[in-house]
């Protein structure tokens, strides 16, 4: 009884980073066609899960999919059986969901498929509390290592925007080496590109201004208008008139091509 809910046994256990479930909160979606599981369930958790709270419970597949688009949930329990379809119905429909999720069945056969989901577990009715216990214990290890991860992430994000970066700059038989970061936007000039810096010079480089978006950190250096790159730290406000333009903390009015705007806002707020 103990391994009906750990198909197939050849699978790999995943490394997960250790993790106090006590200090984990999260948030629990039940989408189960059984009040009686429903009912052990929550039973479950208010007894040995503290931090755990349910946001959610239905047996519609629709209202499943309804709560999972207007609530965070970290964990779903999912049913391959609902009222009004299949629970794998529900994860294609959402496929940018970013949440743990735990299937309960009747059926062993179903795992294979629920594992292919890259689900955290798939358990057997009738529910057994250990490996209940067990199952909640890696989706919380799983959210603890997305958000580590997710944090890591941006850490390294906003230590690339602030790298300094050395980046040479040929001007007519010599060459000049200037920070990235010291660099706020550049602008096409046919063969040449005007390069400008945070203290207000400017140098004309013969590069174009493809060859100088090559070698520019891609993280803080972005091409709004066909004309021009600019250093999205020093932009100072965005614009949404008739024409879209990006002020320059120099004063400088960028045009942002109407098609580049959302990847450029996107990039301003990570």
């Amino acid at each position: 009884m103990g391994t009906q809910s750990h198909w197939p046994d050849q699978l790999p256990t995943p490394y997960y980073p250790a993790v106090n479930p006590a200090k984990t909160d999260t948030r629990i979606m039940l989408a189960v066609n059984c009040r009686h599981v429903c009912s052990l369930i929550r039973q479950l958790l208010a007894k040995n899960c503290p931090g755990a709270r349910v946001v959610g419970e239905t047996d519609s597949l629709h209202q499943a999919e309804h709560l999972l688009r207007n609530r965070q949930v970290d964990l779903l329990f999912l049913d391959v059986e609902l009222k009004d379809g299949a629970g794998f119905d529900l994860l294609d429909r959402l496929p940018e969901l970013n949440t743990q999720v735990v299937f309960t069945t009747a059926h062993r056969e179903a795992a294979i498929r629920a594992f292919r989901y890259n689900a955290v577990d798939c358990l057997l009715k009738p529910l057994v509390p250990h490996e209940f216990y067990t199952a909640v214990k890696k989706a919380r290890q799983r959210q603890y290592a997305e958000t580590i991860q997710q944090q890591y992430a941006l850490i390294l994000q906003n230590q690339e925007r602030s790298l300094p970066d050395k980046i040479a700059l040929p001007i007519g038989s010599s060459c000049v080496f200037a920070q990235a970061n010291e660099i706020t936007r550049l602008e096409s000039c046919g063969n040449y590109t005007f390069v400008y810096f945070a203290d207000r010079e400017r140098c004309l480089v013969s590069r174009n201004l493809k060859e100088m978006e090559d070698v520019l950190p891609r993280s803080a250096f972005f091409r709004p208008h066909q004309s021009h790159i600019v250093n999205v730290n020093f932009v100072r406000q965005f614009r949404k008139e008739v024409n879209c333009t990006a002020l320059m903390h120099d004063g400088a009015q960028v045009p942002v091509a109407r098609r580049r705007k959302d990847d450029f806002l996107a990039l301003l707020l990570p």
